[in-house]
């Protein structure tokens, strides 16, 4: 099988196709010529999921006098070591779609893991009609149970409205609440457009005159909730509303926008799911009455898996990197990722899976420059000492008004911990407190991770939560000499380790 000396059309357009669809440009590729028929044979390593799933996309997208229709196919090669074969090239590729931080696209995102569950089947909870809150950290997939939840709905031909809410993250006030709802009704109708033989003018109607002031923001949740009660009562179904990265909204503003959605969906058989950062969520204001109580109007939906169960972190991490290895043809093994490599990965991560992949994408990186047969524990740190300005850049896009007070908080921590006592853990007293405020924001942000979350080093009664810094912070080139990492000797820390590490009590921060 040889490569013809020069690509005709038909050739360009199947191999663009094929090309398209796995992510890798330049794929080795021959003709071979069977009877009277010439047939395109892409030469892979392996003989992976992706790449079936390539060939029927390219099949789909060649036009209709294509030779190469319907003759296309696969020859298996013996591949290289893992980190410089097609097959990782590949799987970059999907590494970097996967993990790309969006709940509403609709549109073809290309060849699809298949979904790992968390461990309560939370995509399942998500989906019920009732009203949620769903916390976690930063990376922990919130928007990616958002898109499943979508996915389950989409079958009962339920109408559904997902909106990103970093879009409407410089508005307040009136300006955001128009924007908000004129969105929310105007997906709704496209919804029903969708599932339905119904109208759906009436929320276009609505959308369009609370944005033109026509409808005042106080009268739109009445008049959407009537429209919505018809459109459910003739579906026999609901309506729900997805907001993802809700924390983003100016604080004040957040209990305000709740209130006005839940007004319009309330009694309507419509329903309000909100995602966010636990520490930077205010979906209820005691003093004006406003917003989401919890769990009168909605329920808790926690995604973390912390560093207090390592097990469970670290198996929940195998399932969803066998799942993306094995789309390309691949078994996590040690050819692949030693165990070693695997466990400090999870370690660094703090069980955060977008972080894992991200890491562990930067990690096949420096083992295809460095012409590793394995991805080792050498690429790993050096990826995870690269990790440290992403993480800053997520805190000033996530915190906005309080990142600079979380930046000069999280100095004085690192002086306090990596350069005061050489150790990258420590106790945050667990009462109400500045300190401890911070802290939390710093844990939803990835900058620490707790590890304990009940210690009595002293005193009966006196509670602590134990911590550790992030290790982007102090390793890479922020290293910092002789600090002692706090890694478990066992499946979980001793109390007696974690009852001397130094305290951060009330007074550390002015």
């Amino acid at each position: 099988m040889t490569a013809p000396a020069a690509d005709d059309q038909a050739l360009i357009e199947a191999r663009t196709a094929f090309e398209r669809e796995v992510g890798v440009a330049s794929i080795p590729f021959g003709v071979k010529q069977i009877g009277s028929q010439e047939f395109l044979k892409f030469r892979v390593g392996k003989a992976a999921p992706l790449y079936t799933y390539a060939l029927h996309r390219a099949q789909s997208a060649l036009s209709s006098g294509n030779p190469y229709l319907g003759a296309m196919g696969l020859e298996v090669e013996k591949s290289d070591a893992f980190p410089n074969s097609l097959e990782a090239s590949a799987l970059l590729t999907l590494l970097t779609r996967s993990t790309r931080e969006v709940s509403q696209d609709n549109s073809s995102r290309g060849y699809t893991v298949p979904y790992i569950p968390f461990q309560n089947r939370e995509d399942h909870q998500l989906s019920q009609p009732a009203s949620h809150i769903v916390r976690g950290r930063r990376g922990v997939g919130k928007s990616t149970l958002i898109r499943r939840a979508a996915e389950l709905l989409f079958e009962t031909k339920a109408l559904i409205a997902i909106l990103d809410m970093q879009t409407y993250a410089s508005l307040e006030g009136e300006d955001l609440q128009k924007e908000v709802i004129h969105d929310v009704c105007q997906q709704l109708a496209a919804s029903v457009a969708e599932v339905t033989n119904l109208d759906g003018g009436p929320l276009v109607k609505i959308a369009e005159d609370v944005l033109s002031g026509a409808l005042g923001v106080k009268r739109a949740p009445p008049a959407i909730k009537r429209v919505l009660t018809k459109l459910t009562d003739s579906t026999k179904n609901h309506a729900f509303v997805f907001l993802d990265d809700f924390h983003v909204i100016q604080h004040d503003a957040q209990p305000q926008l709740l209130h006005a959605l839940h007004g319009a969906l309330k009694g309507a058989n419509g329903w309000l799911k909100v995602a966010g950062l636990s520490s930077l969520l205010n979906v209820y204001s005691p003093a004006t009455r406003e917003g989401l109580q919890v769990p009168g109007d909605a329920q808790i939906l926690s995604l973390d898996l912390t560093l207090e169960n390592p097990e469970a972190a670290e198996k929940h991490l195998d399932a969803i990197l066998s799942a993306f290895i094995e789309s390309v043809g691949y078994r996590l093994n040690s050819s692949v990722l030693p165990d070693s490599a695997f466990k400090r990965l999870v370690w660094a991560t703090a069980g955060v899976p977008r972080d894992f992949l991200q890491m562990f994408a930067r990690s096949i990186g420096h083992a295809q420059r460095n012409k590793h047969a394995t991805v080792t524990l050498s690429d790993v740190n050096i990826a995870i000492g690269e990790f440290g300005q992403q993480k800053m850049d997520d805190v000033l896009r996530d915190a906005r008004n309080e990142a600079d007070t979380l930046r000069d908080f999280l100095e004085k921590l690192e002086e306090f911990c990596l350069d005061e006592h050489k150790i990258n853990a420590f106790l945050v007293r667990s009462e109400a407190s500045k300190e401890r405020n911070l802290i939390h924001a710093l844990s939803d942000l990835r900058m620490v991770h707790l590890i304990h979350q009940s210690i009595t080093p002293d005193r009966a009664g006196e509670r602590y939560e134990a911590y550790i810094i992030d290790y982007s912070i102090f390793t890479g080139f922020r290293r910092r000499p002789s600090v002692r990492e706090m890694v478990p000797q066992e499946a979980q820390f001793r109390a007696a380790e974690l009852r001397v590490l130094p305290k951060i009590d009330a007074g550390f921060w002015p």
